[in-house]
């Protein structure tokens, strides 16, 4: 099995954030600059802000940096400052900083991308302890099958960097068409049977269904 990442420089991160109802908008317009800061970096490779329906307190960075001296000099401009201030009052909690470990893609060569609004999905998965070789396993097989179907614009795995029961998958697709011609076919049902003996909770309780806000 073949899990190493070949794109060892590169950065990835999976960003959550807890806002107070009182400071959403605040949130979301620091969020907003901070994005479109990172987008005129050069070492920035992709950088976008989901909010979820069934959340409505959530917001959620999904970013790509060429290496870590890339991601070091992001947080030193005022608009990532800014957006880290949101801790002194705004925020329920403070921000939680995943930094993933892409399991595939691999052997790919990434780069900066453009953004486009996508319909995506983000699914935090928590295995139960001992489970992750089984759900790599499964993904292993199941990601190459993804990027064929039609409208698959990125199908992603990641465990979590410093917990080995953490795993996050990231799709994006063409239209909302594509993702549910996905949810009908046998192997994704298959999948999602075989996932949800292995994780915390359920499977659709794990799905984020996010919309892209980043414009």
């Amino acid at each position: 099995m073949n899990t190493k990442n070949q794109n060892t420089d590169t950065v990835t991160l999976f960003v959550k954030l807890f806002v107070k109802t009182e400071s959403n908008e605040k949130a979301k317009q620091a969020l907003l600059a901070d994005v479109h800061g990172a987008w005129s970096e050069e070492g920035n490779y992709k950088m976008e802000l989901y909010d979820a329906a069934e959340k409505p307190n959530g917001l959620y960075l999904f970013e790509r940096w060429k290496n870590q001296a890339a991601l070091e000099n992001h947080f030193k401009q005022p608009y990532t400052v800014g957006a880290f201030d949101l801790q002194k009052a705004d925020l329920v909690k403070p921000i939680e900083m995943n930094y993933l470990t892409d399991l595939w893609p691999v052997n790919e060569t990434l780069k900066k991308e453009e953004h486009r609004a996508l319909t995506t999905l983000i699914v935090p998965f928590e295995v139960k302890p001992g489970n992750g070789p089984q759900i790599i396993e499964l993904f292993e097989k199941f990601v190459p099958l993804v990027r064929q179907e039609q409208g698959n614009v990125e199908f992603s795995f990641h465990s979590v960097k410093g917990n080995d029961n953490l795993f996050v998958l990231y799709e994006r697709w063409e239209t909302q068409q594509n993702l549910e011609a996905h949810n009908k076919l046998e192997t994704t049902a298959e999948l999602v049977d075989n996932v949800g003996k292995l994780i915390n909770g359920t499977v659709l309780g794990s799905v984020l269904f996010v919309k892209d806000i980043s414009e």
